[in-house]
Order: structure tokens, then C-alpha cells, then sequence
């Protein structure tokens, strides 16, 4: 039988999309051995020693909420590999529960399965696994094949996620004549083209080359924003994690470590290993404005006049100060000397003596995005929501001296490999 919160797609307005609960893989014969207080708490390598048996993933639980972009990163024999091929029950857990939309995958049998993976979820594979036989349009459709979907609206949604991974003109194309970007873009499309609520990809740019792989990922990031899909992504690479991922779940020897956003990880590692794996990223990458903007001592508002707000400078003894509207909107920024003209030629609105061309950001933006946005200004940087209302502002100063510490940790780096020599 069907399932029903699969079939509707949410589990009544609940945000969480995916529940993983003290999951385990065990590979070996005594596996009921592995779950005692004793081994609990042991490593992987004495459980083989006093069981025999291989402990792949131990004891992880997180959840994903709905239109996340959750990435699974460790080094290779992690288990994250393992663990992501339990959540889509390509591999059987020996243990603990795997919710999708509120339901235990765990219980399914074939035929929820089967729905599971044509429905709910799509997966996209390091290797591609594409049919080298089929044309591009042909390996798009053939998960809407699989479907029944008849072979007119197939070809047309084929066709649509085609036009979205960057690839029309290719739909005749054997997978041979594409490149390897390219053969992964069809990968992409594939699973799109099912219209699946969750995307799965296990080391999907890994086999890539350096360009081709930031290019993918630019292009993963531009597509999700589109489509919105709760994604869950696996990778050895640090710098594509902190790049991709809402947050992320740092594996080692078959254990979560930590779970967090990139800031979470970069600013306060878990561990002496977490603090390790991070060192060398940059915190100018990751660390955004909310994390280093401040509150201004006061604000212009635009029914205020000219003379009070002069009365205002006087007394913060500042030269520019940001205007907002009554509903906390930013208008922009006056300054001293442009009030101070208006004032002169009997002007009434502050809206006459702003500051042109003021930069903002947003919450989100990355320090390294307002490296130029410092160079082109001499002014605080203000930060903005959605709808323009003001957050709060940036010094020049801070942006200068979080560029500083990235160039000295640059060069310590480099210092470092020259000793090593």
C-alpha cells in the first residue's frame, strides 16, 4: 500500500523532513555484542578485536529539516558513504530508526520501498551511472519510464530539467561525447526529473577536476535556490562542505563528531580532531556579517528634521549616521557635511543629504564578500534583511582586520610546507 505521508509529500506541516535515530551498522556475526554498555563506548578497533565484528556506522542520530542542504563530510572509511546509503535502505542498519516525513523506513517492505525511491527521494552517484547506451533524453526519462509516465510527458519534463542543469542541445547526445561535468549534469537531471522531495548525492563532484568540480558546485547551489529540495550531500572535501552546506555532520570511525553550520564548525570545533580538520579553512569564507556587525549608538528617523538631526551629531559627536523609515526600512546614510549643506540651502528632508551609491549586505553575506564592499567606502557597511529593513552595521576596521589575520594565516601555511622542505 502507498504511503500516505509520503504520497502528501509533508507530515502535516511538520519542518523536519528527515529523523535518523541511533543508527548502527554492524558487519559480522555477533552483532548483539556491540550493543552492551561495555562496547558502547569502545573503539571500532577493540569492538572487532573482542567481537570479530566491523562497526561501519555507531550510535548517529541527527535530522534534517525540510529544504535543508545538510552535507556529510569525513575522510575515507568514515562511514559516511554507509550511512547514506542506510538512509535510502540500499543497505539494511542493524540497528535504529530512519523517519522520512514522520514514518520508520526501517518497517517498510518491497513495495514502500520501491515507492520510496521513485517518489519520495532520488539519488545521484559519484560514477554517474548513466546507460551508455541511451542518449541524454533517454537517460533523463528513464526514471519517469519507471514511473509509467507516458512517453509524451515524459519526454517533455525530461526536456524541462534538461534546460535546467545547462544541457539543451545535448538530448541526443550518447553519454560517451559528454564530458564528465556534463555526464554528472545528467546525473542531476535524472534525479530532478522525478520531481523527488529529497536528493541524496554521494560524492557527486569528487572524480571531477578542480574547475570543473567549483563550476558543479556553483551551479548546485544556483539550483537549489530554484527547486528547494532537501538535500542531503556527502564529501571529503572540507572546502566543498563549508561551501554547500546549511549545516553539517562531521564524521570519524563511524560516529557523528559534530553537527552544526559552517560558522558552528570554524568558530567552535567540537574537538581537538574537529579543530584539526578545520584548520586550514578560511574563516573569511565562512563567518558572516550577523556574526560581526554591531548596533549603531543612534539612528536618523525620516520624519525627524534637518536641525534635529544636526542636534543629534552634535551630541554622538559622529559624522554619518543611518536613516531608516517608521518601519525600521533603511533609507540610507547622512553625513555630517551633506546635512550640514542642506541645513544651509534651507532644505527639509534628510532624504536630500544621503550619502549615493551606499553598499549593503546581508546577514548571510561571507567576510570575504566585503573585502570591496570596504575598499569602496569609507563608511560603516550596513546590514540589511530581506525586505531592506536595517540589522545592524560593519566597520571598516573589523573587515581590515579580518583580512590581515587571513593573509597572516596565508603565510604562516606557507611558512609551514617551506619548513617541512
Amino acid at each position: 500500500m502507498e504511503n500516505t505521508a509520503l504520497m502528501n509529500g509533508t507530515s502535516r506541516g511538520d519542518k523536519l523532513c528527515i529523523q535518523v535515530e541511533d543508527l548502527w551498522k554492524i558487519f559480522g556475526d555477533n552483532v548483539e555484542q556491540c550493543y552492551s554498555p561495555e562496547m558502547r563506548g569502545a573503539s571500532k578497533s577493540t569492538i572487532l578485536e573482542k567481537t570479530g565484528c566491523v562497526v561501519a556506522i555507531k550510535e548517529i542520530s541527527f535530522e534534517v529539516q525540510r529544504g535543508d542542504f545538510f552535507v556529510i563530510m569525513g575522510l575515507s572509511g568514515s562511514g559516511k558513504s554507509t550511512l547514506i546509503r542506510c538512509i535510502l535502505r540500499l543497505i539494511d542498519p542493524s540497528a535504529g530508526r530512519i523517519l522520512i516525513n514522520g514514518e520508520d523506513i526501517c518497517s517498510y517492505d518491497e513495495q514502500q520501498l520501491t515507492y520510496l525511491r521513485r517518489k519520495t527521494t532520488a539519488m545521484v552517484f559519484q560514477q554517474f551511472g548513466l546507460f551508455p547506451h541511451r542518449n541524454v533524453l533517454d537517460n533523463v526519462a528513464y526514471g519517469l519510464k519507471v514511473q509509467g509516465i507516458d512517453e509524451e510527458e515524459r519526454y517533455v519534463r525530461a526536456r524541462e530539467v534538461i534546460n535546467k542543469v545547462g544541457l539543451k542541445g545535448w538530448e541526443n547526445y550518447l553519454p560517451s561525447a559528454l564530458s564528465g561535468g556534463m555526464q554528472q549534469r545528467v546525473g542531476i537531471a535524472r534525479a530532478l526529473a522525478t520531481e523527488p522531495e529529497i536528493l541524496l548525492l554521494d560524492e557527486p563532484f569528487s572524480g571531477l577536476d578542480p574547475l570543473i568540480r567549483r563550476q558543479m558546485q556553483d551551479e548546485l547551489i544556483g539550483l537549489q535556490a530554484e527547486v528547494q529540495k532537501t538535500i542531503l550531500f556527502v564529501t571529503h572535501d572540507l572546502d566543498e562542505a563549508l561551501k554547500l552546506g546549511s549545516r553539517i555532520a562531521i564524521m570519524r570511525d563511524g560516529e557523528i563528531i559534530q553537527v552544526g553550520t559552517p560558522e558552528d564548525v570554524i568558530i567552535t570545533p567540537s574537538d581537538a580532531y574537529v579543530r584539526e580538520f578545520v584548520q586550514d579553512a578560511s574563516p573569511a569564507r565562512v563567518i558572516t556579517a550577523k556574526n560581526i556587525m554591531e548596533q549603531p549608538n543612534v539612528l536618523l528617523y525620516e520624519w525627524q528634521g534637518p536641525k534635529a538631526a544636526m542636534q543629534t551629531f552634535r551630541t554622538t559627536k559622529t559624522n554619518s549616521i543611518f536613516l531608516v523609515s517608521h518601519t525600521g526600512v533603511l533609507l540610507g546614510l547622512v553625513t555630517l557635511e551633506r546635512l550640514a549643506k542642506l541645513i544651509r540651502n534651507r532644505g527639509t528632508s534628510l532624504k536630500e543629504a544621503l550619502e549615493p551609491d551606499l553598499p549593503t549586505c546581508t546577514a548571510d553575506t561571507v567576510i570575504e564578500e566585503l573585502f570591496p564592499l570596504a575598499v569602496s567606502t569609507s563608511h560603516p557597511i550596513p546590514v540589511v534583511d530581506e525586505a531592506g529593513r536595517f540589522m545592524g552595521e560593519i566597520y571598516n576596521s573589523t573587515i581590515m582586520i579580518s583580512m590581515i589575520q587571513e593573509k597572516e594565516s596565508e603565510e604562516e601555511t606557507i611558512e609551514g610546507v617551506e619548513k617541512e622542505k
